[in-house]
């Protein structure tokens, strides 16, 4: 009976761990939105071969296998996975089933040992190895989706590993080899296009821990003892040494290392980074807004390098801040009217009515600068067309000088054509002196970008 329920479970995960990647591909089909990129005055002070970690909002671009395969949607591999562990399974069950008195243990041993690897070392065209990330935030991929399934990805591995060999040793160092093993391969070998990275190991290493922890529940209750540590010690060791030599030669010869401060680029931000983002969003919009999500983004891994904070407004908006220094900061306002009517814009108190020229839009930024930046120098503030931007559209930019942020040195303002405010962006480069459009430019000069030429 309990031999009968033993292969029920085995079953039940075999078909858990085939089913689970469609399961969180139903619920996160969509994924998070990608992080928007500066398009002006970003500042990308890169290490020394340094090369970007993120991709997107989300992850890294390690090449996780369980969560590219979630969101690649390659199901079809997934249930190939499946199949494949399942045949390993009745393999081994079927040639050990005369040799111990446990087959069923050492079968699903191996058949979770066979999922791990395929499910690690799929090939995605289009990744990047040759790297071995070190990643000093050992907490940090457990508080990840990534790590997450890494983690449960080796629970069986050592719970199975345990009530087949009966120790707890075997199992935990051969989950240290194998982990180490695949991690050594991805940096190795450019075909599969990821690289390798310790918090994979970390949580690899911990989820066959706890299995391992479940495993000897699991004998004592049987009231089954646990054997002593048998003959087959040096045997043990002899294998473990080999595989650890090997992987300490594949990395040193194949891969560089890189120590960062945090391996996912993307996390919740800081309470000193939520306060800081909420004075400029209350200096700039009032009490009209309110901070929904922040997030610290390092793509580099590396605390200060290209380091920005990203923040999402309430009823809409966003907000980017490079951080540390404070020394550019973007906030873009849209406020719709309904839903499928175009950004109407933030409307500036006080100020009314279409801007068709520079004294117009220079009418309008003043009496905004003056509610809300009085440090600005309204004094030789230009008014311009960008052409980047959709017509009706007019940037007024002035000096700026605030002893609270001594790193900024200018104030743009930007507005729509029905004189509301369609973002605010401060910056550390002080503002270009040029000759002021006329206020008498015909319009056909202004659509055409031509005015003062």
């Amino acid at each position: 009976m309990r031999d009968t329920a033993h292969r029920l479970l085995t079953v039940a995960l075999l078909g858990y761990q085939q089913t689970w990647g469609r399961d969180l591909h139903r619920r996160c089909t969509t994924g998070p939105p990608s992080v928007p990129t500066a398009t002006e005055g970003g500042r990308v002070r890169a290490p020394p071969n340094g090369r970007r970690l993120l991709t997107n909002h989300y992850a890294l671009l390690k090449g996780h296998a369980l969560f590219s395969l979630v969101f690649g949607r390659h199901l079809m591999y997934l249930l190939l996975v499946g199949l494949a562990s399942a045949a390993v399974y009745a393999v081994v069950a079927l040639l050990l089933r005369r040799r111990t008195d446990r087959p069923w243990d050492y079968a699903a041993w191996a058949a979770f040992t066979t999922a791990a690897l395929f499910l690690t070392l799929w090939i995605r065209p289009g990744g990047s190895s040759g790297m071995c990330v070190v990643n000093k935030d050992v907490w940090e991929p457990m508080g990840t989706a990534q790590g997450r399934m890494n983690f449960a990805l080796f629970v069986p591995i050592g719970l199975f590993g345990l009530r087949a060999a009966r120790r707890p040793v075997p199992p935990l160092l051969l989950s240290v080899v194998l982990s180490s093993g695949i991690e050594s391969v991805q940096a190795a070998v450019p075909a599969i296009g990821r690289y390798c990275d310790t918090s994979d190991l970390l949580t690899n290493v911990a989820g066959a821990v706890v299995g391992v922890g479940v495993g000897v529940l699991s004998v004592r209750f049987s009231r089954r003892r646990l054997p002593p540590w048998g003959v087959r010690r040096r045997s043990m060791s002899a294998v473990a040494g080999a595989g650890f030599s090997a992987v300490a030669c594949i990395v040193a010869t194949t891969a560089g290392v890189r120590v960062v401060d945090h391996a996912e680029g993307t996390r919740t931000a800081s309470a000193e980074q939520w306060a800081a983002v909420g004075t400029v969003v209350r200096q700039a919009l009032g009490s009209g807004f309110r901070v929904k999500h922040t997030s610290d983004v390092t793509p580099y891994g590396l605390d200060g390098v290209d380091q920005s904070v990203w923040a999402e407004l309430e009823p809409a908006g966003m907000v980017h801040m490079a951080w540390p220094d404070r020394d550019s900061i973007d906030i873009d306002v849209q406020v719709h009217q309904s839903f499928g009517h175009p950004p109407t814009g933030y409307p500036v108190p006080g100020a009314a009515g279409p801007v068709h020229d520079p004294a117009a839009a220079r009418r309008v930024a003043d009496r905004y600068v003056a509610s809300h930046y009085p440090a600005a120098v309204t004094a030789g503030a230009r008014a311009d067309r960008p052409e980047d931007q959709p017509e009706e559209t007019w940037t007024v930019t002035y000096a700026y000088r605030d002893d609270r942020m001594p790193a900024l040195a200018s104030l743009r303002v930007t507005l729509n054509g029905a004189g509301r405010l369609r973002g605010v962006r401060l910056s550390a480069t002080a503002p270009v002196a040029r000759p002021a459009l006329p206020a008498d430019c015909p319009q056909k000069q202004l659509k055409a970008g031509t005015c003062g030429r």
